[in-house]
């Protein structure tokens, strides 16, 4: 009977031991907000260059068009990028569980207020001077990115 009640016991064990890895650990790393956030940012850029293609650019070979579209082709590298970690790391990862999903969630919503809150400045507010522009638009800088799969 003893020995029946310790195999139920350790079983317990295990069984709440593999819950609590499934839960994860209740944060982000400073990757994975990092990538949430950028992720939000690059959603919001990359459908503000759309936009500016489709509404200023249909058939111009004006050189502000081609240079919006290397950049719209540069963030949309950088986004499956951000994408592909985000999903192997929190999105499909068995060891994250749905409170780190949505601080992810979170970050990238954070990311697109961010960087279209920076857009809708006063015109009497320069970028450098906000801490949502100094912000998003570090996202830019790839060399932050070097944890990133190519």
């Amino acid at each position: 009977m003893r020995r029946g009640r310790r195999l139920l016991a350790l079983a317990g064990l295990i069984v709440g031991s593999s819950q609590a890895i499934a839960q994860g650990v209740g944060f982000l790393t400073e990757q994975e907000r990092l990538a949430s956030y950028c992720a939000g940012v690059s959603e919001a850029r990359m459908r503000e260059l759309d936009e500016f293609l489709k509404n200023k650019c249909a058939g111009s070979d004006r050189k502000e068009c081609r240079d919006g579209l290397d950049e719209l082709v540069r963030a949309q590298r950088m986004d499956r990028r951000l994408w592909g970690y985000l999903t192997s790391q929190i999105f499909t990862s068995k060891e994250q569980g749905p409170k780190e999903k949505a601080l992810s969630q979170k970050e990238m919503a954070r990311g697109s207020d961010d960087w279209l809150g920076c857009k809708r400045r006063g015109p009497d507010k320069r970028p450098e001077d906000l801490l949502i522009c100094r912000e998003s638009q570090g996202c830019l800088i790839d060399a932050r990115f070097s944890f990133l799969p190519p």
